[in-house]
């Protein structure tokens, strides 16, 4: 079955204003700011709240706590190990990197409020400025208002697919964070001004003002994070010129893959990712799953040791697949990408394909080839140990039926 990282939709982005800070042993009540900031949240969102959220203090222990049990209640057993050997053979994650312990520090040390679905209850954590407390409460009211329509949890369920998921959370986090922003800025658009917009995310990608946890993080964790609210917060400031906005991206317009995220013209002509998958299932499969648009930029980035932009280029993707094997001369990476048009293929192949086909170590080896996909331009890379079985007769993947790009 399908496996994927799973970053939580709970962690609230932190801007510093110099407010000062709250007494961690005597939180002050939460009603009154709350009550303040709901006809706010309201008017952002353009819909009512049905009941008066919840809410309440959290210590970092005991966020860490939630935490662990939320990784453990809602992931199968040996997923974040899968998901770690699969970006590992990548070269997106060092070996000697604990994916499931990373995840976690990473989420303790940058998270200031949470909202949990499961209690229908949001929380600040305790020594918060009075400024990050009001940035965090209109964050996760965004969050209890979305909750009393639709089912969160649902929304983000943990077997979904990884691209599809990135899409969705985007959209959650970046209705939250595209509120939260208006509020700081008065009410005008601060995603709309290029100059302050790429001040604010040069800066959070830098680690400006974020923890040491932060920065140490390898980039594949760091983009991880904070790509959904930056992103996100792209895509609805161009939902709000569109005809879609009176509505809101959710259910049946709810976007399919990062690409429509990270380029929103590519959603509004209704350019959807084609389902691929392998045509046999021979071999122990650790897991398969899908890079998508976003993580693609992300191994380019590292490849080519740039930093990743703040609306990097399209791509061509049309679909991507992969799976890691299991075996006596695994463990083995098979990765599939079709794209839209032979350019596209060919633009990879010369840029990040390359960078992967050169990829050098002791005992393994790799293979870059244009291939074609039910007569589709379509890569595919073979990472694997000499010994590995798999070279005499390397899976093949085919498009699902019915998976063609639909047009609005």
């Amino acid at each position: 079955m399908p496996s994927r990282i799973v970053p939580l939709w709970l962690a609230a982005l932190f801007l510093a204003v110099g407010a000062l800070p709250l007494s961690a042993q005597r939180p002050p009540a939460l009603a009154p700011v709350v009550d303040s900031l709901r006809p706010y949240v309201e008017g952002a969102t353009g819909i009512a709240f049905r009941a008066r959220p919840h809410y309440g203090w959290r210590t970092e222990a005991e966020i860490r706590r939630y935490l662990d049990r939320s990784f453990e209640r809602r992931n199968r057993p040996g997923h974040f190990e899968a998901v770690a050997l699969a970006y590992h053979l990548f070269g997106l994650l060092p070996d000697t990197a604990d994916f499931r312990r990373g995840l976690s520090n990473l989420y303790v040390a940058q998270l200031r409020g949470l909202y949990d679905p499961d209690t229908d209850t949001l929380y600040c954590r305790t020594g918060l400025t009075a400024g990050e407390l009001r940035e965090v409460l209109t964050h996760e009211l965004v969050h209890a208002l979305q909750d009393q329509y639709l089912d969160l949890a649902a929304l983000l369920e943990p077997e979904m697919e990884n691209d599809r998921r990135f899409a969705a959370r985007a959209v959650i986090e970046g209705q939250a964070t595209f509120a939260t922003l208006r509020l700081l800025a008065g009410g005008r658009n601060p995603v709309s001004y290029t100059g302050i917009w790429n001040f604010i995310t040069a800066a959070l990608r830098l680690g400006e003002g974020q923890s040491a946890a932060f920065k140490r993080a390898p980039a594949l964790l760091r983009e991880g994070l904070v790509a959904p609210y930056l992103f996100g917060a792209q895509f609805m400031s161009y939902w709000q010129g569109t005809a879609f906005a009176d509505s809101m991206p959710y259910g049946d317009l709810m976007p399919s893959s990062s690409e429509q995220i990270l380029h929103p013209e590519r959603y509004v002509a209704g350019d959807r990712p084609l389902e691929l998958r392998f045509r046999d299932s021979a071999g122990a499969v650790a897991i398969e799953d899908g890079l998508g648009e976003f993580e693609i930029h992300v191994l380019a980035a590292q490849l080519s040791a740039a930093p990743l932009g703040g609306s990097p280029p399209a791509l061509g993707w049309g679909g991507d697949r992969y799976r890691v094997y299991r075996g006596p001369g695994g463990p083995a990476l098979v990765w599939y990408v079709v794209w839209d048009d032979a350019p596209a293929a060919d633009e990879f192949r010369a840029g990040t394909g390359a960078r992967l086909a050169a990829r050098r170590r002791a005992g393994w080896r790799g293979s870059l080839e244009r291939v074609e996909v039910d007569g589709r331009a379509a890569t595919r890379y073979v990472w694997a140990r000499d010994a590995w079985e798999g070279w005499d007769a390397l899976p093949e993947v085919e498009v699902a039926p019915n998976s063609a790009p639909r047009r609005r």
